[in-house]
C-alpha cells in the first residue's frame, strides 16, 4: 500500500469515527464521544493493535495510575454502551456507510471492516482497509487546499517550538505591580490554566458556508453532518469540506500570542496547558482558570461569555478581517485605519464560578502581538487599571484598546473604553 493510499485511508476512517460522534446515538454523551475519538486515535495515529482497560481508564475517565479494574469497571460499562451505539448507528443512519467501526471485547482498540453487500457482518472477519474511491491527487489540489495545508504545516511546527521552547533559568521577574497583579487573575500558584488557542478550520468553514456555528454544535460536532455537499458564496466538496475539518490548525494569531507569553520573565513560574479549542470541554470550562484567544467565531468556547460583554466581534467578508462593536454603545463599530489594529480583553468568572477566564481577541496577528506587549508593560496595565473602578485586584472587566503600529511603544497605545462586568 502506498503512503498517500494510507493517508487517505486513514482520513476517510477519521471522517467516519467525526460521522459517528456527530449522530443522535452519541452527540449526546461527552463521556461515549471521548471513549471513542481516544480509541479511534490510538489505531488511527499511533497504529495499536491493543488498547489494555487499564490505559483507558486512566486517558479517559481519569482514573489514578494504581487504580484497581476489578472494582471499578467504568471503562467495562462505556465500552459495552459505546459497542451498543456503533451497532445502532450502523444499522440506522450509518446503513450506507462502506465501512463499519467494531470494538472487540477484550480488546478496546477499534477495528474498520468493510460492510458486505451479500451477507451480514461477520466480526470474526480480518479487518479489509478500503477507501472511497477518488480522483487521482493532482486533479484534487486546489488553492484552498494548499492553504489549508500550509496553515496545518505552519501551526504545527510553531505549536511545537512554542511548547518545545527552552526556558531561560534564573530570570526574575522585574518589578512590575500592575503586570503581576493582572496576571494573578490567571495564573494561581498551583494551580494550572489553561491556554485554549483557536480554530481557524472551523473559521474557515464559517466564511466559505455564511453561517456561524454555535458551541452546541461545535461541542457535539452536529455541524459535520452538513459537510458534504454544504453550499455558502462558494461550494465545497464533500473533500475539500472533510480535508478542512480534520485538520487541528489554531491561526497564526493565537500562536504568535502564546508564544509572546513566554518571553515574559513571569511565564517560567505560571502552571499552563497548551489547548486546542477542539478538544476542549464544558466540563474544563467550569472548573479551570482559562485563556481564551479568538473571538466567538473562531474560538467557540467564548459565546457563553458573550452574553455580559458589550464588545463584539464581526466579520468583514470584503476586507477578510474581524472588527469591533461595541453593543452596549448603539453598536458602534470600530474600523481600523493604516497601520492600526483593536483588542479587547475581558476578565470574567468561568462558568462554575471557580476560576476566572481571560478572554483575548484582536483584528489580527499583529494586533494580538502588541495585546501581548501591552499586557506585559507595566505602564500600560497601570493605566487600564486606573480606568477600572475600585482598588487592588483587578475587577471583572472588559475593554477595547486601540494599538498603533509596530514602532509604537505599549504605553502609546489608546484605552478606547474600559467598564467593570458584573458576576
Amino acid at each position: 500500500m502506498s503512503q498517500g493510499n494510507g493517508t487517505r485511508i486513514a482520513d476517510a476512517r477519521r471522517l467516519l469515527v467525526e460521522r459517528v460522534a456527530a449522530s443522535s446515538y452519541l452527540n449526546r454523551s461527552a463521556r461515549l464521544r471521548d471513549l471513542l475519538h481516544y480509541l479511534a486515535e490510538r489505531v488511527l495515529d499511533e497504529d495499536a493493535g491493543e488498547i489494555r482497560e487499564h490505559e483507558v481508564g486512566q486517558k479517559v475517565f481519569g482514573r489514578p495510575r494504581d487504580y484497581d479494574t476489578t472494582a471499578d469497571n467504568i471503562v467495562r460499562v462505556h465500552a459495552s454502551m459505546l459497542r451498543k451505539r456503533l451497532e445502532q448507528y450502523f444499522a440506522t443512519e450509518g446503513l450506507d456507510e462502506p465501512v463499519v467501526i467494531e470494538i472487540p471485547k477484550g480488546n478496546y482498540a477499534p477495528v474498520f471492516h468493510e460492510r458486505s453487500k451479500t451477507a451480514p457482518l461477520d466480526p470474526s472477519e480480518p479487518a479489509t482497509p478500503v477507501a472511497p474511491a477518488s480522483p487521482p491527487l493532482w486533479k484534487r489540489v486546489s488553492p484552498l487546499k494548499i492553504a489549508v495545508g500550509l496553515a496545518v504545516l505552519f501551526a504545527c511546527s510553531t505549536l511545537f517550538l512554542l511548547t518545545k521552547r527552552p526556558m531561560a533559568a534564573g530570570i526574575a521577574a522585574a518589578k512590575r505591580p500592575s503586570v503581576q497583579l493582572f496576571w494573578s487573575r490567571i495564573f494561581v500558584p498551583g494551580r494550572t490554566t489553561d491556554i485554549v488557542l483557536d480554530d481557524s478550520s472551523v473559521a474557515l468553514f464559517e466564511e466559505l458556508q455564511g453561517r456561524s456555528i454555535s458551541l452546541s454544535e461545535y461541542f457535539d460536532r452536529s455541524y459535520l453532518r452538513t459537510l458534504p455537499g454544504a453550499k455558502g458564496d462558494a461550494e465545497m466538496d464533500a473533500e475539500t469540506a472533510s480535508t478542512l475539518m480534520l485538520r487541528r490548525q489554531a491561526s497564526y494569531s493565537g500562536v504568535s500570542f502564546a508564544w509572546k507569553l513566554t518571553e515574559m520573565p513571569e511565564f517560567a513560574s505560571w502552571r499552563q496547558m497548551l489547548r486546542f479549542a477542539r478538544d476542549y470541554s464544558f466540563r474544563e470550562l467550569k472548573a479551570n482558570n482559562s485563556l481564551l484567544v479568538g473571538n466567538g467565531r473562531t474560538n467557540p468556547w467564548i459565546q457563553p461569555f458573550e452574553p455580559k460583554l458589550g464588545i463584539r466581534w464581526q466579520y468583514d467578508k470584503s476586507g477578510g478581517v474581524y472588527f469591533p462593536v461595541d453593543s452596549f454603545n448603539s453598536g458602534k463599530s470600530y474600523q481600523s485605519a493604516a497601520h492600526e489594529g483593536y483588542c479587547s480583553l475581558a476578565l470574567l468568572p468561568n462558568l462554575g464560578g471557580t476560576g476566572n477566564v481571560l478572554i483575548v481577541s484582536g483584528t489580527g496577528g499583529s494586533a494580538l502581538n502588541a495585546a501581548a506587549d501591552f499586557l506585559a508593560d507595566e505602564r500600560a496595565v497601570s493605566r487600564l487599571r486606573a480606568g477600572l473602578p475600585g482598588s487592588g485586584e483587578f475587577p471583572y472587566f472588559e475593554a477595547l484598546i486601540r494599538l498603533g503600529g509596530r514602532s509604537t511603544l505599549p504605553r502609546d497605545s489608546t484605552i478606547v473604553l474600559a467598564r467593570a462586568v458584573r458576576k
